[in-house]
């Protein structure tokens, strides 16, 4: 088509060009921002896995030793140190009552090692085991 004067309308206009910009530069920064969460919940996710294995791997071993006799099962609480995933733990271990009269409650919560904050452990998990009088 052609207008006044016999110029043809060839090409975008410049709101068309800086629109279309605008929606490229949106696109780019929302593809960041997710890219940089999905970086950032890996990292959370793999340090609270570990944190897992390490607080289970205590409730094991705290099993293992009732049961070969090296520990005897009571009420109270003690705390040591691992290495997993590269990483180092420190983990607190408390043996207390629970609502059943016929099991004790472990709860062992796990923090980081450069954490200095005993606030916030990165993860606690519960077990259960019998009092060795059942």
């Amino acid at each position: 088509m052609s207008k006044k004067g016999g110029r043809n309308n060839k090409g975008f206009s410049l709101i068309e060009v800086m629109f279309a910009l605008f929606l490229i530069v949106m696109v780019i920064g929302i593809a960041t921002e997710v890219a940089g969460n999905s970086v950032r919940n890996v990292t959370s996710l793999k340090e609270s896995t570990f944190a897992r294995w390490v607080g289970l791997n205590q409730l094991d071993m705290y099993k293992i030793e009732v049961a070969q006799g090296t520990r005897t099962v009571g009420v109270g609480f003690d705390e040591g140190e691992s290495e997993m995933g590269n990483m180092q733990w420190r983990w607190v271990r408390e043996v207390g009552g629970s609502s059943s009269a016929d099991l004790l409650e472990m709860k062992v919560s796990v923090y980081r090692e450069s954490d200095s904050s005993d606030d916030d452990p990165v993860i606690t998990v519960k077990g259960y085991i019998a009092p060795p009088d059942l």
